[in-house]
């Protein structure tokens, strides 16, 4: 398959495109492949795609838009262009499983099964803004939930009392993230558990700072490299990538979901993008992991809940594809249909909407913050937690296509209409020292969960 050096070299000595022109052509372009390849939403209210040949030309959409179309790079204003069999040779080269972490906390992430009832892998988190008083004592919370894979960074304003700006200071606040991560997990008793760097910045040189396999990323460490909005790419990022393929760092594509609403269009033009970006991250940055599925750009404006059962449909049939044609190792299932935050039942129910279908959809666990995230309002680690034991009753109850829809009707049903709820602070909700929520978060914990109880989930 191409080198990521072929990439570079692409980057550099592609077609000149204005950014403008490329988003325009978007748009176009999935309205066209969304025609030819009869890419289309059923009518009703339908959350799961049961039509096994529209799997397949959803596919070959993909796959001719990067043939076709490719990927622009946002440094150079070029396009990197492939072949059909070079986009064929690199998804037969994918890899199906990838190693991370060491010792007794070394952990294998897999592909999953449509519909599979194998064990799911999980992250946690962060994503979220922490501040560093509050840092470490964070990470050691989250590394000692036991379904916990490997866990990524977080993000922060201010270190040593200095906002982080400039590529000095974000160099420096690079590597006390990733010394923070190594410092929670040496607290939590699992020293050998993979950590993965979420940027503070995309520079290539604050990207590469936390490479340090004493105190920051050691070589069963990884990164997020992501794939950009509307399938693009930066030199700064691919510069990361070559490094971290030759020290042996994992990566994730975090930016592998489609948009509802964005220049690629509908829920049809997003099923073609959500195809395709995983793929391109596999392409351009070797990325091993990738988030996956289709969500939608509004979600986190939206003042009140409402539930769309296309995004859940849309999302059903790019795993779907990824899992049937690609090797890609899928994360995903977040909140869907607006974003309370922690603290509150609307947070709990809109996770649990989201994650029940991922065990259906052959996808791993990620849960990231509140989308409307302020300094230590997040996350906490009962979102995971709470996420992780309603994908395992989800396989426990034997739920499918067919059968789980009527239990996603039904949270729906509780949730649609409802307001947004601000999210409260880790320590007004979370007790760090004891590893459990408060008392007030654990009783709307426990009501959530019996009320699921009730529409037959079975929680064991």
């Amino acid at each position: 398959m191409l080198s990521l050096l072929d990439i570079a070299e692409r980057s550099q000595k592609g077609p000149k495109m204005e950014i403008k022109d490329w988003d325009l052509s978007l748009f176009r372009k999935m309205a066209e492949l969304a025609g030819k390849y009869e890419i289309r939403h059923p009518e009703g209210r339908v959350w799961f795609n049961e039509d096994d040949a529209l799997v397949e030309r959803a596919f070959e959409a993909a796959v001719e838009f990067l043939a076709e179309a490719g990927v622009y790079c946002l440094t150079t204003g070029r396009v990197v262009q492939f072949t059909r069999d070079e986009v064929r040779d690199a998804i037969a080269a994918g890899r199906p499983e990838v190693t991370v972490g060491a010792g007794r906390d070394q952990r294998m992430l897999r592909q999953k099964r449509i519909e599979g009832v194998e064990p799911l892998n999980q992250t946690p988190g962060h994503h979220a803004p922490f501040s560093e008083d509050l840092a470490s004592l964070v990470v050691k919370n989250f590394a000692q939930i036991p379904s916990a894979d490997y866990l990524e960074g977080f993000n922060f304003t201010n270190v040593d009392g200095r906002e982080v700006y400039g590529m000095p200071i974000e160099a420096y606040a690079a590597r006390r993230e990733a010394a923070w991560l190594r410092e929670g997990i040496r607290k939590a008793g699992r020293p050998g558990m993979a950590i993965a760097y979420y940027p503070i910045s995309t520079r290539s040189s604050v990207l590469i700072a936390p490479m340090d396999p004493d105190y920051g990323l050691r070589r069963t460490d990884g990164i997020l490299l992501s794939v950009l909005p509307d399938i693009k790419m930066e030199q700064d990022l691919l510069t990361a990538a070559i490094v971290y393929e030759d020290y042996g760092c994992f990566r994730v594509n975090g930016g592998g979901a489609g948009s509802i609403g964005g220049f690629c269009g509908g829920v049809e033009g997003a099923i073609i993008e959500g195809i395709v970006k995983p793929i391109a991250g596999w392409m351009c940055y070797r990325d091993h992991t990738s988030y996956a599925g289709v969500g939608h750009v509004s979600h986190t404006l939206r003042t009140t809940f409402g539930v769309d059962p296309a995004q859940f449909w849309a999302t059903s049939v790019v795993c779907q594809a990824l899992n049937r044609y690609t090797n890609t190792i899928c994360f995903g299932g977040n909140a869907a249909g607006g974003d309370s935050g922690p603290g509150t039942e609307t947070r709990l129910l809109a996770l649990a909407i989201g994650c029940l279908p991922t065990p259906i959809n052959g996808m791993n666990l990620l849960t990231s913050r509140h989308q409307r995230a302020k300094m230590n309002t997040g996350l906490t680690p009962l979102e995971p937690e709470w996420r992780f034991e309603v994908a395992q009753a989800s396989i426990r109850s034997g739920l499918t296509r067919k059968t789980a829809p009527r239990v996603l009707d039904a949270l729906a049903a509780q949730l649609d209409g409802r307001p947004v709820e601000p999210a409260q602070s880790i320590t007004e909700c979370y007790d760090l020292v004891h590893h459990r929520p408060e008392s007030a978060y654990e009783e709307i914990y426990l009501r959530v969960k019996d009320a699921m109880a009730r529409l037959g989930i079975d929680f064991g």
